[in-house]
C-alpha cells in the first residue's frame, strides 16, 4: 500500500532546482505585477491626495500600513526575479550557490508574503469594520443626503461609496499577490528539503 504521507524522496539534482526555480519565479513574478497593480494605482492615489492638502498628520495608521505592505509587495516582486537569478546560477558549476543559500533566499521570500499578508488582512479587516460601524450608527431604513454636482440627491446607502469598493479590492488583491507569493516559496522549499542530493550536486 502506497504511504502518501511518507512521500518516497528522489533524487534532487542542481538542473532540476533551476528549473523550478525559473518555471516559478516567472509564474510569482507575472502573478504577483497583476494583483499588485491595483494596491499600487489605490496607495499612491491616497498618498497624492494626502500630500496635495499638505497635511502629512492627515496620514492615518491604516494608510501607513498600506505603505508598509505595498513596498514589501515591491520587494516580493523583486524577489521573484531573484529566484530566476538563483536558477542561473544553480545551472552553471562555477557560480552555484550552497544549499544553505538557497534555503535562506527562499525562507525570505515566504516570510515577506506572509508578512504582506498579514498586513492586508489587518487592513481590510479595519476598513470594513469601519464601513460596517458607519453603516449601523444609520437608523434602520434611514435615507443618506448627498450633495451631487447639479443638484441634491437622496440616496440609499450612500455610505458605500465606489472608492470604498476599490480600495476593498486593493487589499483582497494584495493579499492575493501574498498568498501566490508564499505558495511559490513553500513549493521551492519542499523541493529542496523532500529530495536527497547526489554527491556531486550543491550541498
Amino acid at each position: 500500500m502506497v504511504n502518501f504521507f511518507r512521500p518516497k524522496k528522489t533524487t534532487l539534482t542542481p538542473q532540476q532546482l533551476a528549473r523550478a526555480c525559473r518555471r516559478l519565479g516567472w509564474i510569482g513574478l507575472v502573478l504577483q505585477i497583476m494583483l499588485g497593480v491595483g494596491p499600487l494605482l489605490v496607495v499612491i492615489t491616497q498618498v497624492l491626495l494626502n500630500l496635495g492638502r499638505w497635511q502629512m498628520t492627515s496620514f492615518s495608521a491604516g494608510l501607513w500600513l498600506a505603505v508598509v505592505c505595498l513596498l514589501l509587495l515591491l520587494f516580493s516582486i523583486y524577489w521573484c526575479f531573484r529566484y530566476i537569478s538563483v536558477a542561473r546560477r544553480l545551472d552553471s558549476q562555477d557560480l552555484r550557490p550552497a544549499k544553505s543559500e538557497v534555503k535562506r533566499i527562499l525562507s525570505i521570500g515566504l516570510l515577506t508574503n506572509l508578512i504582506i499578508m498579514a498586513l492586508s488582512v489587518l487592513i481590510a479587516l479595519w476598513r470594513v469594520s469601519e464601513l460596517t460601524w458607519k453603516m449601523l450608527l444609520l437608523p434602520q431604513g434611514a435615507t443618506v443626503i448627498s450633495p451631487g454636482q447639479t443638484a441634491t440627491t437622496m440616496t440609499q446607502g450612500a455610505l458605500i461609496t465606489p472608492s470604498n469598493m476599490i480600495a476593498i479590492h486593493a487589499m483582497i488583491s494584495a493579499i492575493a499577490a501574498g498568498l501566490v507569493g508564499a505558495i511559490v516559496a513553500l513549493i521551492l522549499i519542499a523541493q529542496v528539503a523532500k529530495h536527497r542530493p547526489p554527491a556531486d550536486a550543491f550541498s
